[in-house]
């Protein structure tokens, strides 16, 4: 099995924001550095007019007919899956639609990382200048709502239009969107003419699908090894791949202190005290085991998703679980 894990990044953003020109330099952007870049392509309607623009040399999955964050989230499992194992990219990005809900586009990316060395890295949310505005001055509705839940679940802003607004204007939006999310940079911009290296969370990353480790492991090391998203403890997903089993109190007893922040949890774990691998599920406090036997071998792991939790906190936890299996 590939060790390498492939780094998967989101593009979302409402209606018309400017999602599809951005994602076309993204594409001409890794080719142009040698890069092997995937792409996943969701659209509300039964055809999908922007695959004809990326090009045919790309590795692509189109999701149609229904928003990848409800009717298709597990498709985007399935496509995300296939799409790795057939083309081992070296970055892949899902370009939601536009009234796609990030969480929700999460858990699809989480749900591929059981099946697959995949893990979400970036979610790059395009705001439109203009719209924006315009809604934050109206103040209420469901298409503001919807446009604060893409930005607040940003690892980077590119605030997009700019041209069609002023200076002042511009600063009141910089303030509106530092209120809405503190962490994540903004990278104002006309028509989407962004440097792609910053919407990155780091450049070794990109090209080598690094995968972060207290030291140098071999083959045959018993160290949990983990993905880190985000740089930040914001909206984040935390991906850890375990090498060992573990203890099977201990790792209910880590899933029923996580902290409120950790909305959704989910993986594969086998036990040492315990005969055969197990798939749980987490939400809301409550958690479920289901005993597995898949066809053919597949890796543990466990994701979760949130918003505020630190993610060193919990690392260190799962380390101590794996490190005490190495121990006994």
């Amino acid at each position: 099995m590939n060790e390498n894990i492939v780094p998967v990044s989101i593009l979302t953003g409402f209606l018309g924001s400017g999602k599809t020109t951005l994602l076309n330099k993204l594409v001409s952007d890794a080719k142009e550095r040698g890069l092997k870049i995937a792409v996943l392509l969701n659209e509300v309607g039964e055809a999908n007019v922007e695959a004809e623009l990326i090009g045919g040399d790309v590795p692509m999955a189109e999701m149609l007919g229904g928003c990848i964050c409800c009717q298709l989230k597990g498709d985007v499992a399935m496509e995300l899956v296939r799409i790795v194992r057939e083309h081992r990219p070296d970055v892949v990005w899902i370009e939601s639609t536009g009234i796609a809900q990030p969480l929700d586009i999460m858990d699809g990316v989480a749900e591929a990382s059981l099946y697959e060395r995949a893990a979400l890295r970036d979610i790059v949310t395009v705001v439109d200048a203009r719209h924006l505005l315009d809604r934050v001055r109206v103040g209420a509705g469901r298409t503001l709502r919807l446009m604060v839940d893409q930005i607040r679940a940003a690892s980077v802003l590119v605030l997009n239009k700019t041209d069609l607004i002023g200076p002042a204007e511009q600063e009141e939006l910089l303030e509106a969107l530092k209120d809405w999310n503190a962490n994540a940079p903004v990278i104002p911009a006309v028509r989407a003419d962004v440097d792609a290296k910053l919407l990155y969370s780091g450049e070794d990353r990109v090209r080598h699908s690094e995968i972060d480790e207290a030291h140098t492991c071999d083959e045959h090391c018993s160290h949990g090894r983990h993905f880190r998203e985000h740089s930040h403890d914001h909206v984040n997903a935390l991906t850890y791949y375990l090498s060992k089993p573990i203890d099977s109190r201990a790792f209910e007893a880590l899933l029923a202190g996580l902290p409120e922040g950790v909305y959704r949890a989910k993986g594969i774990v086998t036990f040492s005290d315990t005969t055969g691998q197990f798939l749980f599920q987490y939400a809301y406090k409550a958690t479920d085991f289901m005993r597995i036997t898949p066809q053919k071998p597949v890796h543990d792991v466990a994701v979760f998703i949130g918003e505020g939790f630190a993610e060193s906190e919990l690392i260190k936890q799962l380390d101590q679980l794996v490190h005490h299996e190495e121990k006994a």
